[in-house]
């Protein structure tokens, strides 16, 4: 972990795979200065001892703020195609970029057909992304986040995703092999945008925004789902046999 005051690095242990504190949203990076030597010497300047009691203080001052979340993403992505999608997808994280192409007939009705790239959520989680394009194999190929209980095509989910061009969509299935609702549209939104998917309990809740900073809350659900769920990244091109490409970046998944 990084100390953003004192910009002394501190080590902490963590609970899985690469995680990081993060300050408001914002990874603080060390930065050092370089130091001159001394004139005439040829001697390095003596550095001034760092204070483990200001360093202490300063992050008590945060964690009592409630500034702090961590990055999940920090391990292997699974990635797999779910449902009958007539030919298989794929997926590729290119430093922090990821470009998943789905196929697929939909995900609706009583089983879903897409590519699904996740890994897993255990409690409450908030999931948020950038997607930078979708490609338009149809007006409801779609790109988005999702928080599914397993990878059966009848699962239950949730859903936010922007289609290729019509709108915004947040949407459900309450129990496995139910169909498929809306819960809320919002026409005329496509890629680029943000998008951040949150589970607080049984409580999910979907909002956009046009620059990753200014949010919109647009469709809040209530479904029951067992920990742990798989939480992460859905592409469906909404033609069985044929392939969407969409991409993503900044994606992140932040847990109290």
């Amino acid at each position: 972990m990084e100390c953003p005051t004192c910009f002394q690095q501190i080590v902490a242990p963590q609970a899985s795979g690469t995680a990081k504190f993060i300050l408001t949203g914002q990874k603080f990076v060390e930065r050092k200065a370089a130091d001159p030597a001394v004139a005439g010497t040829g001697n390095q300047p003596a550095r001034g001892k760092k204070n483990p009691m200001v360093i202490a203080v300063v992050l008590a001052v945060l964690l009592a703020a409630g500034g702090f979340a961590y990055y999940e993403f920090g391990g292997a992505w699974q990635n797999s195609d779910i449902g009958a999608v007539g030919v298989s997808g794929t997926f590729h994280d290119t430093a922090g970029t990821l470009v998943i192409n789905g196929g697929g007939a939909d995900i609706w009705g009583q089983a879903d057909a897409f590519r699904f790239a996740y890994q897993t959520l255990n409690g409450d989680g908030t999931l948020t992304a950038r997607i930078e394009a979708v490609q338009n194999t149809d007006p409801w190929a779609k790109a988005g986040l999702m928080i599914r209980q397993s990878v059966s095509p009848d699962s239950a989910h949730v859903l936010a995703s922007v289609s290729a061009t019509s709108g915004t969509l947040l949407q459900q299935r309450d129990h496995p092999s139910n169909a498929a609702a809306v819960v809320q549209m919002v026409p005329g939104q496509g890629a680029p945008c943000w998008l951040r998917l949150t589970r607080r309990g049984n409580i999910f809740t979907a909002a956009s925004s046009a620059d990753g900073k200014t949010w919109t809350t647009f469709g809040t659900t209530t479904i029951a789902m067992n920990n742990p769920v798989l939480a992460g990244l859905a592409v469906c091109s909404h033609v069985s046999g044929t392939l969407c490409r969409a991409k993503f970046d900044s994606v992140s998944l932040e847990t109290p």
